[in-house]
């Protein structure tokens, strides 16, 4: 698994994404997790029943390792983190994915090997058509489940090394979520890698554990090996490979300077956010996880103001998508926030990330125009329905609200809410204890949702921005597309007409409006939301710490004048180069010495 060999001299330099801020100066242990090769072998059909036994023996093995693992993982990481391995387990138990396995070796009459790679490169055909960030990466789950019956099938043992040395960071062209689960986690410093990305199982672990990672990384071409000192700069998405001493002394100094930041602003975080004119701003945490919450308290925020629910379907046990599974789920959202409240996002899911079983259509060409979110909630009533009501069976603190994704329409929002409410009249018949008012909310992520928010507003009890998706479709952007992702401007004069609007829209309505997406957190933008009116914001806990510092020297008046004059600018690096003049100008406490371009570390 680990290779070493003499290292190159040379600093070397590679670029990737950043998926958890941080900074490392370490040791490289550079993993290679590809398991053993499929190799075709015909068979004769005396041999099929043998090929089945091997299959089943091998089926018995991988799950023994994979209970060992999440034992390990457990002790080692806790249990937030061992579910990742739950969904591994159970996909040795999924009896359509073996009884195609054992159909393909008696029809093909090829060994169990090459069953199993028929029927994985299915599997990765479909999630290759995955568009959705957050999603995408659920393909490796069967890739390396794959990858552990091969190995059981050639003889090959688990790996046995997992105790590292101090200050490791782990470069690897992937590194699945199994194979971490063999490594000894509490050394490893920083993770780079090239496959992977912002929700793979390797960034939600380092960023809960709040250690630097980059994925996208080109190991090709390159003489690294283990051994090699890098630097892993999780804030700008950098691997500096055999680092220059100046190079080690810059990085300690900026690492020890961001810590002293942090800490200083962690500090400050557990008070309210206010201007320096005296308006409070509401600042929540997005979250994902259930493993998050210890973080929202720790990072000030008040309440949770998108709980992204789709990664209870994906990420987490089947019987975790059951009314039961979520109500549980829900509930504890609600009691470890208090009157602060939480909202809850309907699954955000689109065709392609659901089994067809549920779906019952073909994969679409693409999913990013099509069946999804509200639509693929209302197309798939049962599935809506059962998260409806574990939603509202968790409301007795009368501290949840509802919100719906990818809203376009005001027949959709009446759709849903009449779901709401056959569900409220059914449980308050049955004498449970719910919020009979619970309020439903909608996102404005669409251009369309902006240009009718005017309706939509009558339909819904509150607005949230998704400003993440509303920038990528008013632009005709693809973030993730390395191409074209330097078209992602969110202070282009097209979005920031859109935002005007919306906040105009909200106001004259009397609408509550707020913020959830990544412009809530970067403190420029915010300077921009706030001068359009907005005062609710929703972001990465992490991010809060330095998002109240920012508000708290921010002028709403002077804000408010930025943003007109902003309005007349006609390019977006116009628009980002005049307002970055005018913070530093009139609001020197925080924007002067750029403390701000810091990322966040442990």
């Amino acid at each position: 698994m680990f290779s070493s060999a003499k290292e190159s001299m040379l600093e070397t330099v590679m670029h990737g994404l950043a998926i958890s801020p941080g900074i490392a100066i370490g040791t490289v242990l550079y993993i290679d997790a590809q398991g053993h090769q499929a190799l075709l072998q015909h068979i004769e059909l005396s041999q099929v029943s043998r090929e089945t036994r091997r299959l089943n023996r091998a089926v018995v093995l991988a799950r023994y390792q994979l209970n060992e693992l999440k034992a390990r993982m457990e002790n080692e990481l806790g249990h937030q983190h061992a579910y990742i391995l739950d969904a591994h387990i159970l996909m040795l138990d999924d009896k359509e994915l073996f009884k195609n396995i054992k159909k393909t070796i008696t029809e093909q009459l090829v060994n169990a090997e090459w069953a199993i790679k028929i029927e994985l490169e299915r599997f990765l055909t479909a999630y290759a058509a995955i568009s959705d960030r957050y999603l995408r990466q659920r393909g490796s789950d069967i890739e390396d489940v794959a990858r552990r019956l091969t190995d059981a099938l050639s003889g090959k043992k688990q790996a046995q090394n997992n105790r590292l040395p101090a200050n490791t960071i782990i470069v690897a062209e992937d590194v699945p979520a199994s194979v971490l689960a063999e490594l000894d986690m509490t050394h490893v410093i920083a993770v780079a890698t090239h496959a992977g990305g912002w929700a793979s199982h390797t960034a939600i672990i380092a960023r809960s554990l709040r250690i630097p990672a980059i994925v996208g990384v080109d190991l090709k071409g390159h003489t690294l090996t283990t051994g090699n000192t890098a630097v892993v700069d999780g804030g700008d998405g950098l691997l500096i490979v055999n680092p220059t001493d100046t190079t080690v002394r810059r990085y300690r100094n900026l690492h020890e300077q961001r810590r002293r930041n942090f800490r200083d602003l962690l500090v400050q975080s557990k008070g309210p956010a206010v201007t320096s004119d005296g308006q409070e701003i509401i600042i929540r945490a997005n979250v994902e996880l259930v493993s998050e919450l210890d973080a929202v308290k720790r990072f000030g925020a008040e309440g949770i103001g998108l709980f992204r629910s789709e990664f209870i379907f994906t990420n987490m046990l089947p019987q975790a998508g059951s009314e039961d599974g979520q109500y549980q789920i829900y509930q504890r959202l609600s009691d470890s926030v208090g009157q602060a409240g939480v909202t809850i996002r309907t699954f955000d899911l689109s065709e392609d990330k659901v089994p067809l079983a549920i779906t019952g259509g073909e994969l679409e060409v693409n999913p990013a125009l099509g069946l999804r979110g509200i639509r693929l909630a209302l197309r798939n009533e049962p599935m809506f329905r059962t998260q409806i009501r574990a939603i509202v069976r968790a409301s007795q603190r009368k501290n949840v609200r509802i919100i719906l994704p990818m809203v376009t329409s005001t027949s959709e929002v009446r759709h849903a809410r009449s779901i709401v409410n056959e569900t409220i009249k059914e449980f308050v018949a049955k004498g449970l204890d719910i919020d009979r008012n619970i309020k439903v909310g909608i996102m404005v992520e669409v251009p369309s949702a902006v240009m009718i928010l005017d309706q939509l507003t009558r339909e819904a009890d509150f607005l949230s921005l998704g400003t993440n998706d509303l920038i990528q479709y008013i632009l005709a952007v693809d973030r993730n597309n390395k191409q074209v992702s330097y078209l992602y401007e969110p202070l282009h004069p097209a979005v920031l007409q859109s935002l005007v609007w919306v906040a105009r829209v909200a106001q004259a309505n009397k609408a509550t409006l707020d913020v959830c997406g990544e412009m809530a957190a970067n403190p420029i933008y915010v300077v921009v939301l706030l001068g359009l009116g907005i005062k609710q914001l929703s972001m990465t806990p992490a991010a809060i710490p330095l998002i109240k510092d920012a508000v708290r020297a921010i002028n709403l008046s002077a804000a408010h004048k930025m943003v007109e004059n902003a309005l007349q600018m006609s390019s977006a690096q116009e628009i980002e180069d005049y307002i970055c003049e005018e913070l530093a100008i009139k609001f020197p406490s925080f924007y002067a010495n750029l403390k701000w371009r810091s990322p966040l570390e442990k």
